[in-house]
């Protein structure tokens, strides 16, 4: 029964090829192309989703030794047809691709549009990875197929298998790549059935000329299809045995890196580490699978060393060995974090070699993008630029008067943000204030506020344009209001509306900066606003900025409360930082510090209550109480602009006022 219901799905999925090779929109010549020839294609736009576009793009996905590479295939518009040529690898076995218009994409509705090659040598046969690219690319669970080509569940089990055993058949170097898909598919076809035809795989994977990779792959299957720890240990120790210093040695090595939480033993373990197990002899895929990461080993030694060796040269020796997939994470924690800390000693020198770093992948697509055209790899490289650089990049350039370079990055980065970022928004604003281009800040701050997403900087420096345009402040704070999306302001409002409780929120009592005590019972019959923050959280103190619009709109309203509690203090000494902190900044707040209960390491005893009490955790939190005690709304983090906070807490009031 098995062998019918196998049968079948085999002539279902050449039936399935048939239809995908040959839908009518896609055409190739010759009809039966080959490796290493070269190869026309025909596309008839006008029996698709892209019918009466005027620009077509084409990408091709190339199957090379059994790996996925894609590139532009320029188009020539041959009245109602779009025709493209191209000189087929050598190497390259099997072929996808999809038309694109703008946004919009034509893959042959999630079937792909797919040429299978012929071999030039081995007449009459499908060329090398011609088979097993047919069967990945439609089998997205095996972790084997085109990222964000087609969208489907995928192949049967059975079809997947079919095909990877067609390749191995008739090209057996393909047997130690494709051991494991191949293995997989095995078990899901035959379940417990597959252990003798499993073993037989195992046998060729343990043979004496056997790779590090083939071990692996070995050890895999028996702990991970057969579930045979004793047969995955007897591997093990061959491998041990035929390889001393390769990857197992390398794991063993990883792990004793995390064995410290000593800065100066990682840093030296590290460094061992990367003396003892140089990258370039590793495996990706077997340091995949033992999770070992060479980025946090460069990231330990360029963060850590920064750290030890302020004056030393850490960054400048690794940099270069950075992958791309490493960089955001580096950026992060070198850069960012120190940055947003208002730590600023070297780092400008820092950023500028990282950045260089980041820009060199502009022109070399990493390996692992190789699913991108080159022209997707540009789009995606900039989206990744402003996402983890542009921000901190921008500030530190300005605060290095380079303003010209700020102002450059925060264009470029605005192709992406559409002024949706405050941070980016503010250090474009800062560069054209100090360039003198005032006619196109004051079009920036329009935008910027259009989007509600604008600085307190920003806001002054529009009342600075508004006064030398009007000769008086008059009208200004109706006019910045006049500026904001209305449509969005009420989406907003519904929003906020929807997600309006109504808790009874427990009694506290605590203190001020003073020393006085307040209580939650002395302030029935007022709306109070309760913002958590504490001084080690960045994102507490960013959102100040935009707290202190609020407060200062409402510091007329006797029945508008706000408190800034100071919560999860670890250090000795925090009041009288806190006390240093809000004065240096002219926060006009009511500060007040959460209790510490006895033996405990920090004073939450609060905010520990209602966060149990309310089911959140983390700061920054802020609680919109009413007027009889009850708890109306919790708004979690900070989106990063100072008016749309301002404006969120301000609604957040007015419905809890008018709330029943």
């Amino acid at each position: 029964m098995l062998k019918k219901i196998l049968l079948l799905h085999i002539l279902l999925a050449f039936s399935f090829a048939v239809y995908a090779q040959s839908p009518a929109a896609f055409k190739v010549s010759p009809e039966r192309p080959e490796s290493g020839k070269p190869l026309t294609i025909t596309y008839d736009a006008s029996q698709t989703v892209l019918a009466g576009k005027k620009q077509l793009n084409a990408v091709v996905y190339q199957y090379i030794n059994y790996k996925w590479k894609a590139a532009d295939l320029p188009l020539k518009n041959t009245g109602n047809l779009w025709r493209a040529e191209m000189n087929v690898p050598v190497t390259c076995g099997f072929l996808g691709f999809k038309f694109t218009s703008e946004d919009q994409v034509d893959n042959n509705e999630n079937q792909g549009y797919f040429v299978m090659l012929s071999d030039p040598v081995r007449k009459g046969l499908v060329a090398p990875g011609g088979y097993a690219g047919w069967g990945m690319a439609r089998s997205p669970k095996y972790g084997m197929d085109i990222p964000n080509y087609i969208k489907f569940e995928g192949v049967s089990d059975s079809a997947t298998y079919h095909w990877l055993n067609q390749e191995i058949s008739f090209n057996q170097p393909s047997k130690s790549i494709l051991a494991y898909p191949y293995a997989t598919a095995l078990k899901a076809i035959y379940k417990d059935g597959a252990t003798p035809r499993l073993q037989r795989v195992m046998a060729y994977l343990k043979r004496p000329d056997a790779s590090e990779f083939d071990l692996f792959n070995g050890r895999r299957i028996a702990q991970y299809l057969l579930n045979d720890k004793n047969t995955a240990d007897s591997i093990e120790k061959v491998w041990t045995q035929r390889f001393p210093n390769g990857s197992l040695a390398r794991l063993a090595a990883y792990k004793n890196i995390a064995q410290s939480r000593d800065i100066p033993t990682i840093l030296a373990a590290s460094e061992k580490f990367l003396k003892d197990f140089p990258e370039f002899q590793s495996n990706p895929v077997i340091d995949g699978q033992n999770r070992i990461s060479y980025g946090m080993v460069y990231q330990n030694i360029m963060v850590f060393g920064a750290m030890q060796h302020p004056n030393g040269d850490e960054v400048a020796h690794y940099v270069d060995s950075l992958s791309f997939e490493a960089l955001p994470n580096v950026y992060y924690k070198l850069i960012q974090i120190p940055y947003d800390k208002g730590n600023l000693s070297h780092l400008k020198e820092y950023s500028d070699l990282l950045v260089k770093r980041f820009e060199y992948f502009k022109t070399h697509r990493p390996e692992s993008m190789a699913y991108l055209s080159p022209i997707e790899w540009q789009k995606e490289y900039q989206r990744l630029f402003v996402l983890n650089v542009s921000r901190v990049y921008a500030g530190l350039l300005n605060k290095a008067r380079l303003y010209a370079e700020a102002l450059r990055i925060t264009q470029e980065a605005q192709q992406i943000q559409h002024y949706k970022q405050a941070a980016i928004n503010n250090e474009q604003a800062i560069a054209l204030q100090k360039l003198g281009k005032n006619a196109d800040l004051e079009k920036l701050l329009i935008k910027s506020m259009f989007e509600n997403q604008s600085s307190t900087g920003m806001t002054a420096m529009l009342k600075a344009l508004y006064i030398k345009r009007k000769r008086s402040a008059a009208g200004f704070e109706a006019y910045l209001e006049s500026l904001k999306n209305p449509a969005e302001l009420k989406k907003n409002q519904e929003e906020l509306k929807a997600r309006m409780i109504k808790k009874e929120m427990p009694s506290w009592s605590m203190k001020d900066l003073k020393g006085n005590t307040v209580t939650l019972a002395g302030l029935k019959g007022k709306t109070v606003v309760m913002d958590f923050w504490a001084t080690w959280c960045v994102p507490c103190k960013a959102s100040f900025p935009g707290m202190k619009l609020a407060v200062e709109k409402y510091k007329n309203d006797p029945s508008v409360v706000f408190l800034f509690i100071d919560t999860e203090e670890y250090k000795a000494g925090f009041k009288e930082e806190v006390a240093k902190y809000i004065k240096d900044n002219q926060y006009p707040f009511q500060v007040l510090f959460d209790n510490q209960t006895e033996g405990a390491k920090t004073n939450d005893e609060v905010f520990s209550h209602i966060a149990k009490t309310f089911n959140i955790s983390g700061i920054p939190q802020k609680l919109i109480i009413d007027r009889n005690g009850f708890l109306r709304f919790i708004s979690i983090g900070y989106g990063g602009s100072a008016t749309a906070l301002a404006d969120e807490i301000s609604s957040l009031i007015e419905l809890t006022k008018s709330a029943n």
